[in-house]
């Protein structure tokens, strides 16, 4: 898979993990921030799937352990930090030649960062004594999203524009898919269809800014060609989903009765 112009540039691969196929893409959220970022820069490189459930396999990987996804440049040392990998790319991609990709606005980095954490612990939940107490956690996490992309950020804003009236914007920081849209906008998206599918929570309707961003990066080229199908997110969140099940009920069976 390439993309990008006909300027010699730096050989880029990206190793991510493969789908249940064992070949077609995975719904791993780490990887599909780097595939996006690798996209936006529009500059040549390389896409590997691996078969995690055969990674004993796969040359590459003995010195990585279980890393995935990882990044190689040049032939360097392979890079396995997701936030390093990111970094790297932006001073090593860097304007004139390539698009900048850091936000004008500091709020844009921080908007909705809790959101995937308090997602994993509902849909991971087992306890219906804690279900209500982990859904609305999300839901407030949700909201705050809301609210952040309904507001107009200062460069929204001039002498002929009320600071009040709600934004129009598509995306964290305008109307450019920036870092942290690569980094939220896949776990939105495990968010939307794993939490309908498994816990019958959909986002509510009347968080219309948090609709529109969703939908507007559904339109987006380089969201739509780094997305794998929503059936590999539900499998992936259920296993999860029954494995905590498993931990719970194992705890429970451990738990010494109290004496009479």
């Amino acid at each position: 898979m390439e993309n990008g112009g006909d300027q010699e540039e730096p050989k880029i691969e990206l190793f991510v993990k493969a789908a249940s196929d064992g070949t077609s893409l995975g719904d791993c959220v780490f990887c599909q921030r780097i595939f996006m970022i690798l996209c936006l820069k529009k500059i040549k490189f390389s896409v590997t799937t691996v078969d995690m459930t055969k990674k004993h396999l796969f040359k590459a990987l003995p010195s990585l352990g279980t890393k995935i996804p990882f990044l190689m440049i040049d032939g360097e040392e392979p890079i396995t930090d997701v936030t390093e990998m990111a970094n790297y790319l932006e001073k090593r991609l860097a304007p004139p030649m390539y698009p900048k990709l850091e936000p004008n606005n500091p709020e844009a980095a921080m908007a909705g960062t809790e959101i995937f954490q308090k997602f994993s612990k509902f849909i991971k939940n087992s306890s219906q004594g804690d279900e209500e107490r982990l859904q609305r956690a999300l839901y407030i996490a949700l909201v705050q999203l809301n609210e952040f992309l309904v507001r107009r950020l200062p460069d929204e804003i001039d002498d002929d524009t009320d600071e009040n009236s709600p934004s129009e914007r598509k995306f964290l920081d305008g109307d450019q898919l920036t870092h942290p849209d690569c980094n939220l906008l896949p776990k939105l998206h495990h968010v939307r269809v794993a939490t309908k599918a498994l816990k019958g929570f959909e986002i509510p309707e009347d968080l219309t800014g948090l609709w529109r961003y969703l939908n507007a990066a559904y339109e987006t080229e380089e969201f739509k060609k780094t997305l794998y199908p929503d059936e590999e997110v539900i499998k992936t969140w259920q296993k999860h989903m029954e494995s905590s099940a498993q931990m719970s009920r194992g705890n429970a069976v451990h738990v010494a009765p109290k004496a009479s």
